[in-house]
């Protein structure tokens, strides 16, 4: 059984997003059941943009941002033990568990901790945001992240994401129609994702090495400086792929 709630707040930018009157409108599922398992302790949130273009007199849909809240750390306090956290949450999550936390104790990788500083065992993951064609550039995505991580990423060590732009994805490659729609930036894949990484980097997300993960630490954030090292703590990858979009 599931129960959704939904969270609508301003999402507004000082610089870019004047006379549009940005909000974002949050909705989370939860389980209801008393006995707990690995997939209770994962939360798909999905946010839908609004926005008022200028001319137009009321609001339209602006896009959405996509993403999960992993209580790891709440997890392991309901007595969820780390294979069953390994094995028990979805494949893309699970790499995440891989990289990031030590399997025997359930808490951050002593690198991942020194490095980025990280306390708290929960994780928020920025799967994925669009925004309407008529309205990048705007700052609205960048508000939208802000707020995202304001509301979810209280309580979690560091927020992720795996940027990937969405035109090269299977789901919008194989829908002529969603790409069409999507109205992409006429650039190749490679172009498209360092101008995305450039993208999150601005936003102050940090390359966990050649993994294509991208870490933003909790205790970091707002500081200009980078991480203590930019080292690899992941088996580098050869060339873009990857299976995230965001």
């Amino acid at each position: 059984m599931q129960t959704g709630k939904t969270i609508a707040v301003d999402s507004k930018s000082s610089e870019s997003c004047t006379g549009l009157d940005p909000r974002v409108e949050f909705m989370i599922g939860a389980s209801l059941h008393e006995d707990y398992a690995e997939t209770d302790f994962v939360h798909s949130i999905v946010g839908r943009i609004f926005a008022k273009v200028e001319g137009d007199a009321e609001e339209k849909e602006a896009g959405c941002v996509k993403a999960s809240l992993v209580q790891f750390g709440e997890a392991m306090d309901h007595g969820i033990t780390t294979e069953g956290l390994g094995d028990g949450v979805d494949g893309n999550i699970a790499e995440y568990w891989e990289l990031l936390f030590d399997l025997d104790s359930g808490y951050w990788k002593e690198e991942i901790r020194d490095e980025y500083e990280a306390l708290g065992c929960d994780l928020l993951i920025i799967d994925c945001i669009e925004v309407h064609p008529k309205l990048r550039g705007r700052g609205i995505g960048r508000s939208v992240v802000d707020r995202t991580i304001d509301i979810f990423g209280a309580g979690c060590g560091l927020v992720a994401c795996r940027p990937w732009p969405l035109q090269f994805t299977p789901a919008y490659t194989r829908d002529r129609k969603a790409l069409k729609r999507l109205r992409a930036p006429s650039v190749g894949r490679d172009d498209a994702i360092r101008k995305l990484r450039a993208y999150w980097s601005r936003l102050g997300f940090w390359p966990l090495g050649e993994s294509g993960i991208y870490l933003l630490s909790m205790t970091q954030r707002g500081s200009s400086e980078a991480p203590k090292t930019r080292e690899t703590f992941a088996a580098p990858r050869s060339g873009l792929t990857s299976r995230r979009v965001c």
